[in-house]
């Protein structure tokens, strides 16, 4: 495997100890290089100099927490990957994450696996929950199903509920051009009509709605990949 082919991670925690035990493993993996860890201090700077495919995010941050940093980060390079490892199954700022942008939420104790599993699926492009958080997550959104019954989807235009499934698999713009045939920019602006329509936030939430409204079949948890 070449440099190239390998998934590119920058990993942030601000707990030294776990933070350079996890890049270390990491960097063990064949298919995985760990561009730079770091703490929260400094991390978007680093973030413009490296440009990682994907950033593991810890969910323990304090200043900024993770959610805000996180938004702070897609707001810098809006293409970009971001998986929250979290440290608790209480699933406690499951939504906020995913709201942020975040497309993937780990769990920091999960098997090795397991992880480089969801890392894989997560730097593809796929939402990725841990699998005892995934129904959490389509709880959460239970008030988009109840609000869908205002009629907001039906507003959608054929092209863009086919759009709005695409978006549910997590892919990017780019591939949603070259799955329908359109030009990126004409994606690009369905996909924000679709926001506006469904007065959602960001991709991941769009993706979370496609999920309960039995668009597709489900948001992948780890355990299952």
């Amino acid at each position: 495997m070449t440099e190239t082919d390998k998934i590119s991670i920058l990993l942030i925690d601000d707990k030294e100890v776990f933070r350079e035990g996890l890049a270390r493993i990491l960097d063990e993996q064949g298919d995985i290089e760990v561009v730079y860890q770091c703490s929260s201090l400094g991390s978007l700077d680093r973030i413009q100099v490296t440009k990682p495919q994907l950033v593991l995010l810890s969910s323990t941050l304090s200043d900024p927490d993770c959610n805000e940093l996180a938004e702070k980060i897609i707001e810098l390079v809006p293409d970009i990957k971001i998986a929250i490892l979290g440290a608790s199954e209480s699933g406690d700022g499951l939504y906020d994450a995913m709201e942020a942008g975040a497309s993937g939420y780990l769990m920091k104790d999960m098997k090795l696996d397991d992880l480089l599993k969801s890392i894989s699926l997560v730097a593809k492009g796929e939402v990725v929950v841990s699998a005892p958080l995934a129904k959490k997550l389509i709880d959460e959104f239970g008030d988009l199903r109840s609000s869908s019954k205002s009629g907001y989807e039906e507003n959608l235009s054929e092209r863009e509920l086919e759009i709005l499934k695409l978006l549910g698999k997590g892919i990017t713009n780019r591939e949603i051009a070259e799955t329908l045939f359109i030009t990126e920019n004409t994606a690009k602006v369905h996909v924000k009509n679709i926001l506006d329509k469904l007065r959602l936030r960001n991709r991941q939430q769009a993706a979370a709605y496609a999920v309960q409204q039995g668009l597709i079949s489900d948001i992948r948890g780890s355990a299952e990949v």
